[in-house]
């Protein structure tokens, strides 16, 4: 059963705003000033269609714990599959799988790895890639949910997306379960976005870097070798990890962007991908690699500010759409870093964010257990 909430109050900052309009309160000082000029017709358009209007937009409640849900910390509709979302859940190393998700014929479908205490263990975010694949990093230093000591042997994890095929094979034999590849350079990994082909960009947590992955060939469902995998650092593109609090990134294809939450001190950077060079090697620390090299003098830029503890991340139709964790609102900007608006919605830990093939925004509250989505 799916319950509807309409939203009360929230801080809506339209484009068409009059000359005695006031920027919300965390807004961004540096954004531009309000268009004088602009139509004040109460029927334009709203400045987020995703977010609707005070009066007309509904929080729906997608799914809750009932359904599986258990600290869900980020979700994503299967590309290659109309209808189906998947949410990574940190408290069971799995996934839950929604099949036509809002709808009277909705399915959860629970799925954990065998061996999901490694390859997913404390899992922070997911992103669908190429041939029907997905990635996910992890906020862990390998420790088997608590059977081990850290060793930090840890970073992305490459997997199927088939479900007849995810979390299915090689759960009883002398394989690594259903993963196609890992690379083991990123403990604490924060946050993950899918480049292009087996490329994928990750959010470094206990290093502080911003990370170039390329797991290149994959080893096969259950294997081990990565000795292929090619690893970049930008050493000079500096993060910081704020614990419990995943910190993601989306690329923009069309301008080679890659957006990412700078979670402490609440803002959104972006880096250029088409900059930077190799300038060295890097010792090979956790196993033999095709590639271990540092990444300097990339160009890194402050996108926005106003922020708390920015934490989901999403990019549509010429819109970013940024969760912040410690406020429960939803935030959007242009493209040149001016804030169009926020909602507030009433989640207790909002964290990774979505559009829908319905064009509507979906987000996971991690500590109420809920996927919502936004009905403008």
């Amino acid at each position: 059963m799916h319950a509807s909430r309409l939203l009360g109050l929230v801080a809506l900052l339209p484009l068409f705003a009059a000359a005695a309009c006031t920027t919300p309160a965390g807004g961004d000082d540096d954004g531009p000033d309000d268009d004088d000029s602009a139509p004040q017709d109460d029927d334009s358009a709203p400045a987020v269609p995703e977010f609707g209007t005070d009066e007309t937009r509904v929080l729906t409640v997608i799914a809750t714990a009932a359904d599986g849900l258990d600290v869900p910390r980020d979700l994503e509709f299967r590309p290659a599959v109309d209808n189906q979302l998947w949410t990574v859940n940190r408290a069971f190393d799995g996934v839950v799988i929604f099949r036509k998700p809002g709808t009277a014929e909705q399915e959860a479908d629970v799925r954990i790895d065998v061996y999901g205490n490694h390859f997913m263990e404390e899992v922070s975010s997911v992103a669908f890639g190429a041939d029907d694949t997905f990635a996910t990093c992890q906020e862990s230093r390998n420790t088997y949910d608590g059977h081990g000591a850290p060793d930090d042997f840890m970073g992305p994890a490459l997997w199927p997306a088939d479900p007849d095929v995810f979390a299915e094979i090689n759960q009883n034999n002398n394989l690594l379960g259903s993963h196609l590849d890992m690379l083991h350079e990123s403990p604490l990994c924060m946050g993950i976005a899918w480049d292009h082909d087996n490329v994928y960009w990750a959010f470094d947590g206990k290093n502080g870097d911003i990370v170039y992955y390329d797991f290149q060939q994959d080893h096969g469902y259950g294997h081990d070798d990565h000795s292929d995998g090619i690893v970049r650092r930008y050493v000079d593109v500096n993060v910081e990890r704020v614990p419990d609090v995943p910190s993601n990134l989306v690329l923009d294809p069309a301008s080679g962007w890659l957006y990412f939450v700078n979670t402490v001190g609440g803002k959104v950077r972006r880096l250029d991908t088409a900059t930077g060079e190799v300038t060295g090697s890097l010792p090979e620390t956790m196993e033999p690699l095709g590639e271990y090299s540092k990444v300097e003098d990339a160009v890194v830029e402050v996108f926005a500010e106003g922020l708390v503890e920015p934490s989901g991340i999403e990019l549509g139709d010429g819109r970013l759409f940024v969760t912040d964790y410690a406020t429960g609102e939803v935030v959007a900007f242009d493209l040149g870093g001016a804030e169009l608006g926020r909602i507030q919605t009433d989640a207790q830990g909002i964290m990774g964010i979505t559009l829908g093939p319905d064009g509507k925004l979906w987000y996971v509250d991690a500590l109420a257990d809920e996927v919502v989505r936004v009905d403008p």
